[in-house]
C-alpha cells in the first residue's frame, strides 16, 4: 500500500506537467461567429478625430488606461471607448463593468520610434456589444497611415524599432487572425473584453492637467454612472518598483495570463488559476512553479503567453522568476 501511494506520487510528478503542457496548447474549437458585419474602413467608425495618424479621439469618444497593462512584443496601445448617446456603463464589483448595448472598444498598437519612419501604428482591434453579444474584428493600418482596412486571416510584419527602455529591436509583429481572438477573449464559449475591469481602472490619471482617479474621471464625464468606489480594490502597476514584488507579479499574471488560466477560460482545465482575485493556495502557483518560469522564459510551441508575443517579456519573466523563489 504504502509503495502504491508513493507510485502514484510519481506518475503524478511525471505526467503532470505533460498534461499540463497539452491542455494549454489543445486548440479547442473556435467561437468567433459575429452577429454584425464589420465595415470595411476603421475611419467609417468615427474614432479619430482630424488626421487619423494624430490618434486624436473624436468627439464622444473616451480614453481609458489600464493600471497594468498586457505585454505585446514592447508594442504601445491607445485604448478607446464609444458608448451609445444618453448611455452609460455601470461598475459591477471590481470585474468587467456591465456595457450598454452597442458599445464600441478600440485599442489600436503602434510603435513610437520605428527606423526611418517615426511612429508607426500597426493594427486596431474593435469590440462592438450587439444584441448583448461581443463582436470581434482587426484592422491593419497601411503604409501612408491615413487608413486602417478590415482582415481576417491575419498578417506578420518586420518591424525595426526602438522601445522606450531605449533598446533598438527588430521583431516580426503578429497581427492575430481574427479566429485566434477567441483564445484569449473567451469565457466559456462567448467573447468578452479584457482590460477595463474596474479594479484596473481605478487609479489615478492625468487628465487636463489634473491628477485624478480615472473612475471618478469617467464618472464626471457620463461614461460610468456614479457610485462611490471607496470600498473597490485597485490592480497594481506591475511596473511599480514601490509595490511588493508579490503583488506586481500577480498582477502580471492576471492581464497577461489569468484571461486564459481561470475557470471558464482557454486554459480553465489546467490546475493554475491566475485570476489577481483568486487566493494564492488556489491558484495553483506553487504546484506549477517550474512550469511557468520555463515556459515564460522560452520561444517556440510551448512559450507562454501563447498569443501576442513573438519574444520574451524579459522583465516580467525576471518579475515572476523573483516572486516565485520567493514562496516557500
Amino acid at each position: 500500500m504504502k509503495y502504491k501511494k508513493y507510485s502514484i506520487i510519481i506518475i503524478a510528478v511525471l505526467v503532470g506537467p505533460i498534461v499540463y503542457v497539452w491542455s494549454c496548447n489543445s486548440s479547442g474549437r473556435k467561437i468567433i461567429d459575429n452577429g454584425i458585419g464589420f465595415k470595411a474602413k476603421l475611419s467609417s467608425y468615427q474614432l479619430f478625430k482630424g488626421e487619423m495618424a494624430a490618434l486624436k479621439p473624436n468627439d464622444g469618444v473616451e480614453i481609458f488606461e489600464l493600471a497594468s497593462t498586457l505585454f505585446t512584443d514592447y508594442a504601445e496601445k491607445l485604448r478607446l471607448i464609444k458608448l451609445p448617446k444618453g448611455k452609460q456603463m455601470v461598475l459591477n464589483g471590481t470585474g468587467l463593468p456591465i456595457f450598454p448595448e452597442g458599445t464600441m472598444i478600440a485599442k489600436t498598437f503602434y510603435y513610437s520610434k520605428v527606423a526611418k519612419k517615426g511612429r508607426k501604428i500597426i493594427e486596431t482591434r474593435l469590440l462592438i456589444l450587439h444584441q448583448s453579444k461581443w463582436n470581434v474584428a482587426t484592422f491593419r493600418w497601411n503604409e501612408a497611415q491615413d487608413e486602417a482596412n478590415l482582415i481576417a486571416d491575419g498578417a506578420d510584419l518586420p518591424i525595426d524599432f526602438k522601445g522606450l527602455d531605449g533598446k533598438r529591436r527588430k521583431i516580426s509583429y503578429h497581427i492575430p487572425a481574427r479566429q485566434e481572438c477567441g483564445s484569449c477573449h473567451r469565457q466559456n464559449d462567448v467573447i468578452i473584453p479584457i482590460g477595463p475591469k474596474a479594479r484596473n481602472l481605478n487609479f489615478r490619471v492625468e487628465r487636463g492637467g489634473e491628477n485624478i482617479n480615472q473612475l471618478i474621471y469617467l464618472m464626471q464625464r457620463k461614461v460610468i454612472k456614479k457610485r462611490k468606489i471607496d470600498s473597490l480594490i485597485h490592480l497594481p502597476n506591475d511596473h511599480d518598483n514601490s509595490v511588493p514584488v508579490a503583488q506586481r507579479a500577480r498582477a502580471y499574471m492576471d492581464i497577461n495570463c489569468a484571461h486564459c488560466h481561470q475557470a471558464g477560460g482557454f486554459a480553465g482545465n489546467t490546475t493554475l488559476n491566475l485570476d489577481y482575485g483568486t487566493d494564492l493556495e488556489r491558484t495553483g502557483i506553487r504546484f506549477n512553479k517550474s512550469n511557468i518560469v520555463i515556459r515564460t522564459n522560452q520561444m517556440g510551441e510551448f512559450h507562454m503567453p501563447k498569443l501576442g508575443t513573438t519574444v520574451i517579456d524579459s522583465e516580467g519573466v525576471a518579475l515572476i522568476r523573483k516572486y516565485i523563489s520567493g514562496l516557500r
